[in-house]
């Protein structure tokens, strides 16, 4: 059975809430045309994707695309620059999946997640559903739950790519150690659910300011100057979304400890033991995953194909911090 017609069994098996062709920017002046298809997976929650890949079908192997903490689809995609589009123009069948309660899954009245295991058992529900196994790539917490996901099933994975992904936390960063400390012993944060796209929207309104401090704001989220004004404005607008401070405490334990374990798995040592392909990408100047602490995912990997890159102003141009891993004016030619 070729991938084509796998793939539209898949996108049968589930429910398809729209479908057409787009014509969508990569970055610069490059325009594509592109299938794109809205999917809601069966379950509970229900889980959606979007995915993309060319007209006449896809050429490559799946990609899955799984967004960072509170954010949503729009890691992947802006309508200036398009990570998503960049991939599916150059054949591949693009998923972008959104985690449960973030997104469209909030706006469908889904509840969001109780703990970091139900992003993990978000990422298996979404690769099970794939019409064939799948790259992973995943940015800040995305990255992390696939770290985890392929602990639990390395056999439904290509590879995985960890763009900016923390296995570590707070270590390397005074600042975010110390909230997660105190975090950590604040037991009624778990009660919250927090939006973050108001903080976006002031920090893009904010530009200049946000963007100078990006020097030395010790949790600034992009280097200075790294993405255009416009293209950052519209990333933070619809990009920030909900999540649960049940998360959050869950990542303070981590730090606290010292440890990347969760209620129901020691994932520092499953993933010892875990050989699947392995590139992590980090940027040199991320206030918010400093290279070491998303060094240790590659230190600590039991796989026999692991790639480290740290982007640096000597060998990729620029400095690096963390959204612009994603959506920086030299993304496209470097990341």
């Amino acid at each position: 059975m070729s991938t084509g017609e796998t793939g539209e069994r898949r996108e049968a098996a589930g429910t398809c809430l729209a479908s057409g062709e787009v014509e969508q920017v990569t970055h610069g002046g490059e325009r594509v045309r592109l299938h794109k298809a809205v999917l809601r997976l069966p379950g509970d929650p229900p889980l959606h994707l979007v995915r993309k890949h060319l007209p006449g079908g896809p050429r490559r192997p799946p990609v899955l695309l799984v967004h960072g903490f509170a954010q949503n689809r729009y890691t992947w995609h802006t309508s200036r620059r398009s990570p998503s589009a960049w991939l599916a123009a150059r054949g591949w069948d693009v998923w972008n999946l959104e985690l449960r309660g973030h997104g469209r899954g909030r706006e469908a009245g889904g509840l969001g997640a109780e703990r970091f295991d139900d992003y993990v058992a978000d990422v298996l529900r979404a690769a099970e559903a794939l019409p064939d196994r799948a790259f992973w790539i995943g940015h800040s917490l995305g990255g992390t739950a696939l770290y985890a996901a392929a602990t639990v099933r390395p056999e439904a994975t290509r590879g995985v790519v960890g763009l900016g992904a923390l296995y570590r936390f707070g270590r390397a960063n005074r600042v975010i150690g110390a909230i997660c400390r105190l975090s950590w012993r604040a037991a009624w944060l778990e009660r919250l659910q927090v939006r973050t796209r108001l903080a976006g929207v002031v920090i893009a309104r904010l530009y200049g300011l946000s963007d100078i401090l990006g020097y030395t704001f010790p949790i600034s989220g992009w280097w200075p100057g790294s993405i255009e004004r416009e293209v950052l404005a519209e990333r933070l607008d619809r990009g920030f979304d909900w999540t649960s401070l049940r998360v959050w405490r869950e990542m303070s334990r981590w730090s606290a400890t010292d440890r990347f374990a969760t209620d129901a798995c020691d994932c520092d040592a499953a993933w010892r033991r875990t050989d699947v392909p392995l590139l992590v990408v980090l940027g040199d100047r991320d206030h918010l995953v400093p290279p070491d602490d998303g060094r240790a995912a590659w230190e600590r990997s039991g796989s026999r194909d692991r790639t480290l890159v740290v982007l640096d102003d000597w060998h990729h141009r620029v400095h690096w911090g963390h959204l612009d891993l994603v959506l920086g004016k030299e993304a496209p030619a470097v990341v």
